[in-house]
This record gives C-alpha cells, structure tokens and sequence, in this order.
C-alpha cells in the first residue's frame, strides 16, 4: 500500500523531537529554499481560530511530514501552488465530516480515511500527535483543543496531499 514505513515515519519524528529552538529555525529556512509553497500554507493558518501553542504545533508537525517525504523512495518535488490547489479543494469536502465535537466521531472520520489513503503510516502520524494527550498531561497543555483537531489535521492532510502531487 504505502511506500513509506512505519519505522521510517517513527525514526524521524524521533529524530525531529529531540531539536531545539535553533534548529526549528534552520527547518524553516530549509523550508522555504525546498518548498516555499508549503511553508507559505503553513504559516497562512495563523488566519485561523488557533491559538499560537496550536499554530506552532501544526507547523512543526508539517515539517516534520516534509521530512518524512523527504525519505520516500520518489523524488519529492517542489509542492506548485496548483497542487497545493487542488490538494485543498479535494479536503474541503472532508472538513464538515471531520468538525465533530466529539473525540469518538473524529477517531472514527480518521479511522475511515486512513483506510484508503495512499501513505497510511504518515497520515497515521499525523493523527497519533493531534490525538496524544498523555504527552501533554503534566504541563496542564492540550495539544490542539476537540474543536479544531478536525481542522488541523485537514490543514495537515492537505500539505501531504500536496507532497503526494508532488513525489516523482
């Protein structure tokens, strides 16, 4: 099914952990050399209704999916603004299925998508960080609030479709 696997997608949000503040800044110069368009998507959500420990939390996960596309087998294009296009009309159709208020109904929208989609290891990823509270618990911090886990990850889910597009 995928071509990425479960030990690559865990090596590298692994290896992504254990950076600091410096390094997140040398990502995002990186970043904006190899795939600007992303980058710009990123950094275009602080339009939405995150607060900035959401907003930075769906930006370091979206560098750390870039970097999990970086290893796929494919050579990983620069993401075009069309792709990027096309990547979020095909997911606006899934926003209103996935902004549920309950944990329960997003596990199982997320359940259902991963199914069938073409990297299920990296969605799966995806899904596991906005979903993992225990991590979270001794700070008193959640990682996204219920409301908005469905927006996030559509955002997030949109950047890897674009990824997709993009690998040759």
């Amino acid at each position: 099914m995928g071509t990425i696997s479960a030990e690559i997608v865990t090596r590298t949000w692994q290896a992504m952990s254990q950076f600091n503040v410096d390094n997140a800044v040398d990502f995002t110069n990186e970043m904006a050399e190899e795939q600007p368009v992303i980058l710009a998507y990123l950094v275009a959500l602080d339009d939405m209704p995150f607060n900035q420990p959401e907003k930075e939390l769906i930006h370091y996960l979206g560098i750390v999916v870039w970097q999990i596309m970086k290893q796929s087998p494919k050579r990983l294009l620069k993401v075009t603004r069309k792709k990027l296009n096309r990547a979020e009309r095909a997911n606006l159709e899934s926003l209103d299925f996935l902004a549920s208020d309950t944990e329960a109904d997003f596990v199982s929208a997320t359940q259902f998508m991963l199914e069938k989609y073409e990297e299920p290891e990296v969605l799966g990823y995806l899904i596991e960080a906005l979903m993992d509270e225990e991590e979270y618990e001794a700070s008193g911090d959640v990682p996204i609030r219920d409301e908005y886990r469905g927006l996030a990850l559509i955002h997030l889910k949109i950047a890897l479709d674009a990824f997709l597009d993009s690998l040759r």
